[in-house]
């Protein structure tokens, strides 16, 4: 069962963010594996359905003394997910294969920083203000959530440039209805 949502960030700090189904077309172990090289206080919580690849994700947390800092949250309703966008310091989304990445775009509209991966169509979605690795780049990516978290130089600019490009997808605003959505909840 997950504890409640609203105190996560006060239960474990600093963390990172990635929601969507936990599979292995999402390459969701390369955030933990980055983890390994991110400060010892930030954490990383991910948001799906669990999957054979979420014990894969669970196994290789624990062979590498990492299982303190992975969160991993099953059965959160949309009415949740406001809280742990707001209490992020940036989102990461290492996908390699995707049909388009609304994930980017909301966590983009909730002002969080994207780190994601090349090869795919994240950088249509994200924009050139994300920033994205390769798909096998472990450090790389530890060194572009880095420089998405808070304090990091030009990060909030980053921001608002990215929330100025996914205005181009207004027509299609599945993402804006998700914020409006979010931004009622939170009231």
């Amino acid at each position: 069962p997950n504890a409640p949502l609203s105190t996560l960030s006060k239960k474990i700090g600093r963390y990172i963010l990635s929601v969507g189904s936990i599979e292995a077309r999402k390459n969701t172990l390369l955030a933990v594996k980055a983890l390994e090289h991110l400060p010892n206080d930030l954490h990383l919580v991910l948001v799906g359905r669990h999957t054979k690849y979420t014990d894969q994700i669970s196994a290789y947390a624990n062979t590498h003394g990492l299982e303190s800092r992975l969160h991993i949250l099953h059965g959160v309703s949309d009415a949740e997910l406001p809280a742990l966008y707001a209490g992020a310091e940036c989102f990461v989304y290492p996908s390699v294969y995707e049909g388009f990445g609304i994930p980017i775009i909301e966590a983009i509209s909730c002002g969080l920083p994207v780190v994601a991966c090349t090869g795919s169509c994240l950088e249509e979605a994200g924009g050139p203000d994300s920033l994205y690795v390769a798909p096998d780049d472990a450090i790389g990516m530890a060194d572009a959530i880095c420089h998405s978290l808070k304090g990091a130089d030009g990060r909030e600019e980053h921001i608002k440039r990215s929330m100025e490009y996914i205005r181009r997808f207004s027509g299609n605003d599945v993402a804006g209805q998700v914020v409006e959505v979010y931004k009622k909840i939170l009231g």
